[in-house]
């Protein structure tokens, strides 16, 4: 059994006496910093070794992306032609398409730069 007296007397913290304790910015710090300061010109830290398959890899689920997108589109279209062919739902097309231009459209845009942007 632990006596109280050896709990007390652990160091959770190297520190001295008046410091103040860490902090989660503090303690993420020191965990990222390599030791070289910022000083080396090829610093191991800063270089992030990633495979080419990586992008490759990247690029063919973009493209997958982009044929499930056009799917998408051919049935938004399709369901767009119904409501225009029924005169009580005509007026749903337009916020069916705007919805699809303002959501969809838009993360697609975001999704192919960022494909665009993987080195």
């Amino acid at each position: 059994m632990i006596k109280l007296k050896n709990i007390i007397s652990e160091n959770v913290w190297e520190r001295s006496f008046g410091e103040p304790l860490p902090t989660l910015s503090s303690v993420i710090e020191k965990h990222n910093d390599c030791g070289c300061s910022g000083t080396a010109t090829a610093c191991s830290c800063e270089s992030v070794k990633e495979d080419v398959k990586d992008v490759v890899k990247a690029k063919k689920i973009g493209q997958k992306l982009g044929n499930a997108e056009a799917r998408l589109r051919k049935v938004m279209y399709d369901l767009e032609q119904r409501f225009q062919s029924d005169t009580v739902n005509f007026k749903l097309q337009k916020p069916l398409k705007d919805s699809y231009k303002k959501h969809v459209t838009a993360f697609m845009r975001d999704a192919m730069s960022l494909i665009k942007k993987a080195k």
